[in-house]
């Protein structure tokens, strides 16, 4: 009787070579094993702070609502470093430096500013663009602008940069591979208290799989504050 390790290697090859995707589309596959994760992840952390879940009146705006219940309820009077990538053309960067008046506190936005780097659901490559400029922010001398791909400026930035405050990263960049490579990268810069914000968390195979698969690798501890928009922002609180 054959082993079941062996039936299993038996069963790889007449899939390997028929061909199986062409019975089952690899991204249909895994659209739905993520789409089917996140459900689950969301059944298990309903008991929020603060949650509109389940809410049939989708308002974007309303992230900010969260934003605040994170500063009032988590950061409170402390100064903090801001970090946020995916600009675009900077409505929840201008929030934060408006919100966040302590004279000590520092803002870091880091985007490419001619738009997303591949496409992204309906969104073609070269959308949420601002003319290959960063924003204009009037009257504040606390923030930098890092133009470029994430891969070109984040190394650079973080080989100088003091981690030791406690920091808001906010990941708007949409797309799987931009989240997880800062997610990996500015892993080893994340002290307990820090909070991470994302903003189109929701969708299955872009910000939530780079955060589980982020989670995952690195056997991070977290703890979940709030979600607004049926999970299409989240905010998540960095425990080690």
């Amino acid at each position: 009787m054959a082993h079941p390790y062996q039936r299993i290697r038996r069963l790889k090859y007449y899939l390997y070579k028929y061909g199986i995707h062409r019975l089952l589309p690899d991204h249909a596959l895994k659209f739905g094993g993520h789409l089917s994760g996140l459900s689950r992840w969301i059944a298990d952390h309903q008991h929020l702070g603060f949650s509109d879940f389940p809410t049939k009146d989708f308002q974007y705006a309303r992230r900010y609502e969260l934003h605040e219940y994170v500063i009032t309820k988590v950061l409170d009077t402390q100064a903090i470093d801001f970090l946020e990538f995916g600009v675009s053309k900077g409505d929840s960067f201008r929030w934060w430096v408006k919100r966040v008046s302590d004279p000590s506190a520092r803002f870091f936005g880091f985007d490419t500013f001619t738009g997303l780097p591949e496409a992204w659901g309906k969104f073609k490559a070269g959308d949420m663009g601002n003319g290959n400029e960063p924003p204009v922010i009037p009257d504040d001398q606390r923030h930098s602008f890092y133009q470029g791909l994430f891969q070109a400026t984040l190394p650079g930035f973080l080989n100088t940069y003091d981690g030791s405050r406690r920091k808001v990263i906010h990941l708007d960049a949409d797309i799987y591979s931009a989240t997880l490579y800062v997610l990996t990268q500015i892993h080893p810069y994340l002290t307990p208290g820090d909070v991470l914000l994302f903003d189109e968390f929701n969708v299955p195979m872009h910000e939530y799989k780079a955060f589980t698969e982020w989670v995952a690798a690195f056997y991070v501890d977290y703890e979940v504050l709030g979600a607004v928009n049926n999970y299409y922002q989240v905010a998540v609180l960095f425990k080690g």
